[in-house]
């Protein structure tokens, strides 16, 4: 099962007042930790989506950058998943975690990978405390079409993707950090 380990650093930060994925936590920037977390378990190939202008910033060079095609307008996530998948052809599941979730672990990531072995599913999503979580989760090359669709409706949420898969959820605790999400400097400085 080749399972691609894909980091979504291509969001405009607009509540954190600059682009959260560089912030820095133990030593390392937000998106290192979801990387790492992906690294780890020899996902491969590992992947940052991003934009025309934050790709200068990423220094990693065990990882490809797709960058979006230039837009007026801000595409969001399910975008971003798609260009992913349409430019990977050799890639069975494309395993998406956003850029901002420093508490991310490997063991996390282990396990999702596991369930998407043994699956017939279009997706496996984390459900925690539930709350649906499809910027942790995994997703098959036979979804592109799928979101190929949404986009051409202009819709852009990725819960209504969710309703017209096959999905299987996986329950998480409500309070286990992996899924702690960085919206704002207040949130950061804060409370972690």
């Amino acid at each position: 099962m080749k399972t691609a380990g894909v980091v979504l650093a291509g969001g405009k930060s607009s509540r954190f007042g600059k682009p959260k994925m560089f912030e820095s936590h133990e030593g390392k920037a937000f998106y290192e930790h979801s990387l790492d977390a992906l690294k780890v378990n020899q996902l491969s190939p590992l992947v940052i989506s991003t934009n025309h202008e934050l790709v200068h910033r990423f220094e990693r060079e065990d990882v490809r950058l797709i960058v979006e095609e230039e837009s007026n307008s801000y595409q969001g996530p399910l975008y971003a998943i798609h260009n992913v998948i349409s430019k990977m052809d050799d890639t069975e599941w494309f395993f998406i975690l956003s850029c901002d979730i420093p508490y991310v672990t490997a063991e996390f990531v282990k396990e999702m990978v596991s369930f998407a072995e043994e699956s017939e599913a279009d997706a496996v999503v984390p459900v925690q405390g539930g709350r649906i979580q499809p910027l942790m989760a995994l997703y098959h090359k036979k979804t592109e079409t799928n979101f190929e669709k949404m986009l051409a409706a202009d819709d852009h949420k990725l819960v209504h993707l969710l309703n017209d898969l096959h999905v299987l959820t996986i329950p998480f605790a409500e309070d286990d950090p992996a899924f702690i999400n960085i919206n704002t400097a207040t949130d950061w400085n804060n409370d972690y």
